[in-house]
């Protein structure tokens, strides 16, 4: 998806909160922003959001010579995930539907965005039962079962630290059907997923988990090394996580399916919900409804 003009806001705001994470020293958290607001006016807004708020964290970790500002953060949910794992495989035991409920226990853990909130605004009890407790806003996962049962293995793009608990929940239940395969970052980049929160979780042991080259915000395609390609070319189910990987893998020419909340307007109206619903999409659905609404639109003028 491409960006817009709103996301230059926003971009100010994550250059902020990353800028305070990264240093206590107030005049280089003034250099930050100075920089990463003269970087505005030279984006071009044909990339996604995820791929333009990539220069902000360059920015950040240059001018205050810290590679991983959110690295404290991370082990904090990380512990704090692993800390409910046990409530999160009750809730799976007492489920009539695992497949179901195992996506649904995901999505809650979508929540746990620190590129989004701040820690303190998370209430992760509360978005589990919001999520085992209402449809998905945008819903294909029939289709997903049909695609699922004739998939042979599935490339699932992690999102962040400690939602990957949540994931590892679900891989479980997915590689009941298929075999799976993560996708880690290769370098710190906000609060995702690297193979450090891999080990720490275990997901190791659950199943074969990889790392891109470089910690790209989302799964930018189009830039992605050869040999990960290559794998997503042969991957029968491509599933990612949060809106980073919304961004990136929503034109991407295959099989793709996206897990997210939507935490912000502009994804929010791309998706066709409401701010703060929650979606499985089938992007070949999805870019589908989008082609018939266009054409629609024109057969009426």
């Amino acid at each position: 998806m491409k960006a817009t003009v709103e996301c230059l806001e926003c971009f100010m705001r994550q250059a902020y909160r990353s800028a305070v994470l990264a240093t206590k020293d107030e005049e280089i958290r003034r250099q930050i922003l100075v920089k990463v607001g003269e970087e505005l006016g030279k984006m071009d807004l044909s990339l996604s959001p995820a791929e333009l708020s990539l220069i902000i964290y360059k920015i950040t970790n240059e001018l205050s010579e810290n590679p991983d500002p959110y690295a404290e953060q991370k082990k904090v949910q990380n512990e704090f995930a692993l800390s409910i794992e046990n409530d999160l495989r009750k809730i799976m035991a007492q489920s009539s539907y695992p497949l179901l409920t195992a996506l649904q226990l995901s999505a809650a853990g979508n929540i746990i965005d620190l590129g989004i909130l701040k820690s303190e605004e998370i209430d992760i009890h509360s978005a589990i039962e919001h999520a085992i407790t209402i449809s998905f806003a945008v819903n294909h996962f029939e289709q997903f079962e049909k695609d699922l049962h004739k998939s042979q293995n599935i490339l699932f793009f992690l999102d962040n630290a400690g939602e990957i608990v949540f994931d590892k929940i679900l891989i479980e239940e997915l590689q009941k059907h298929t075999t799976v395969t993560a996708v880690a970052k290769g370098a710190p980049i906000i609060n995702d997923a690297c193979m450090e929160d891999v080990y720490t979780v275990k997901l190791h042991e659950v199943c074969e988990v990889i790392a891109m080259e470089k910690g790209w915000i989302g799964a930018p395609w189009r830039q992605l090394e050869l040999p990960l390609r290559k794998r997503m070319e042969k991957a029968d189910i491509i599933l990612g996580k949060g809106q980073g990987n919304y961004e990136t893998l929503d034109d991407y020419p295959g099989n793709v399916y996206l897990l997210l909340k939507a935490k912000c307007r502009v994804v929010a109206k791309h998706m066709g919900v409401q701010e703060g619903e929650i979606g499985f999409v089938s992007t070949q659905l999805l870019n589908k409804n989008i082609s018939s609404n266009t054409k629609q639109k024109l057969l009426m003028r």
